[in-house]
């Protein structure tokens, strides 16, 4: 009898599922540095559609609806089922590169660098005192570029189109965590709202008015949609459209809850979507360089994740939901190459490694409570 059930509750499951997953929805959101800024776009249906029937708006500021310019249809693409389609701001015009405005999206070629505290001048460590690296600026604010390509600081390589080179005459693309981002079917967004398909925040409603931050936020109290990276949950099968959610006036609210959150300008996720409403399970991280990433494993549901991945030399970044206390790095022998402590207060570890021959390797985390998660590790 139990296992009859079970066998009910699961071909419900994927009957509401399918049931669900019959129109394009967001599946990424990127506000990152400046104007490093990207959405994926996914759909969930068993068939191409047409994404020139669809358009993205941002209410920015409080504003109940999007200015004229603020509106911007999607191209002339057929979008295959399970696959998405991700805009880019279009700033790649290396005229703009030492603008303070318009600082161009990452490319790729940002001069890496250790990190400095501006107010004491040294050098920025994590909580093991290991030193932090990262992109370099100028006095101004304006990014540096060098000759040595690194595709973690890549996000032009991700874009299928670039949107809104001039903001003058269209900002749609230029949203900063206080502004709601809609997609809609159709280019104007109807008298009754019943053409809005999803929207990442709430229309009418100013976050540093309603409730003193820069940004909607989680119920810790941390930014969802500012200098974050939102990857929408696979359990999610349809856009957020229910104006009672949406509409600041309608009692709406935006926490996050269908999203996983990331650090700053995080696009491994950008090029991929894994959901329940895909034929076949697909890992969640894709490189522009190596394509499909392999999801993490993890037997106990633990996951972390990990960047760079590919990885060279240097400084491996983990980034985790669950205290974790040692690191373990295995070769495809099985023999451990290297092992680690870690501040399992922390949930950000830095880790150096050099001197690793080129392959495959697998990162193993292990916590107090004697649970553990697996993850994959490329070697170039």
């Amino acid at each position: 009898m139990k296992s009859t059930f079970t066998l009910f509750l699961l071909i419900f499951a994927l009957q509401m599922a399918s049931a669900q997953c019959d129109d394009l929805f967001f599946s990424e959101y990127v506000e990152g540095y400046a104007n490093n800024k990207g959405l994926e776009i996914y759909n969930p249906t068993g068939q191409a559609v047409n994404l020139s029937d669809y358009a993205i708006a941002r209410a920015s500021n409080g504003s109940t609806a999007p200015a004229s310019n603020q509106i911007i249809s999607l191209p002339d693409v057929m979008l295959e089922s399970n696959d998405v389609f991700v805009v880019v701001v279009d700033l790649r015009d290396t005229a703009l590169w030492d603008s303070q405005f318009d600082k161009p999206v990452w490319n790729g070629y940002n001069l890496i660098d250790t990190l400095f505290d501006a107010v004491t001048g040294e050098a920025i460590t994590d909580s093991l005192g290991n030193v932090i690296f990262g992109p370099q600026y100028t006095d101004t604010g304006s990014a540096l570029f060098g000759t040595e390509y690194n595709e973690r600081y890549d996000m032009q390589c991700k874009a299928d189109a670039f949107l809104c080179p001039d903001y003058d005459q269209n900002n749609t693309m230029y949203f900063n965590g206080n502004d709601a981002v809609i997609l809609l079917k159709g280019d104007q967004i109807s008298p009754t709202g019943d053409n809005i398909i999803d929207v990442i925040g709430v229309i009418g409603e100013d976050p540093e008015e309603t409730i003193m931050e820069d940004a909607w936020v989680n119920d810790d109290g941390f930014w969802v949609t500012k200098n974050r990276t939102l990857v929408r949950k696979e359990g999610v099968t349809s856009g957020r459209n229910n104006l009672q959610d949406v509409v600041f006036a309608l009692g709406g609210t935006f926490k996050g809850e269908e999203w996983y959150s990331y650090r700053n300008n995080s696009f491994e996720y950008l090029g991929i979507h894994n959901s329940v409403c895909n034929n076949v399970d697909m890992p969640s991280q894709y490189s522009c360089s190596e394509g499909p990433i392999t999801a993490i494993y993890s037997p106990t549901g633990l996951k972390f994740n990990l960047y760079p991945n590919p990885f060279e030399s240097g400084q491996l970044t983990i980034e985790t939901e669950h205290a974790f206390s040692v690191f373990e790095l295995y070769d495809m022998l099985g023999r451990r190459v290297y092992t680690q402590s870690l501040n399992d207060v922390s949930r950000i570890h830095n880790i150096t490694l050099a001197g690793l021959e080129t392959g495959m390797y697998s990162v193993r985390l292990l916590s107090g409570d004697k649970s553990w998660a697996v993850s994959p590790l490329l070697v170039k």
